[in-house]
């Protein structure tokens, strides 16, 4: 293989005493080689029974937890939900209303406004 700089010449005898581009790449390439592969530098280990309980155990664990948690947040968002379509209503039918009634609504506080922090 040439290197990024090698000036030709690859097949003389002494290229590499010449050419610091494949010396180096030839360095690189008998340093990778010498390396052990990684599947010889890991020894297979027996795994207890007693880690593989503990681990699925607590894998069911926070499946369970997860679960709880979701099915409690659907049912908060959906009655918070029905709350607020509820308290979006208005009693009555709009043209039942007289002109002093809907004034009062004016002025009167929401429901709403009595569960807001002031």
């Amino acid at each position: 293989m040439k290197g990024r700089g090698c000036r030709g010449g690859r097949r003389e005898t002494g290229h590499l005493f010449v050419c610091q581009a494949c010396r180096i790449q030839t360095r690189i390439a008998s340093a990778l080689r010498r390396l052990p592969r990684p599947g010889d530098l890991e020894s297979p280990e027996p795994v207890s029974e007693e880690f593989v309980r503990r681990v699925s155990a607590a894998a069911a664990r926070d499946w369970r937890r997860r679960l709880r948690r979701r099915a409690v947040l659907s049912a908060a968002a959906a009655l918070l939900f029905f709350f607020l379509a509820g308290a979006g209503q208005e009693s009555g039918a709009p043209d039942a209303l007289r002109p002093e009634d809907s004034y009062v609504q004016l002025l009167a506080p929401s429901a709403l406004e009595s569960l807001l922090p002031d």
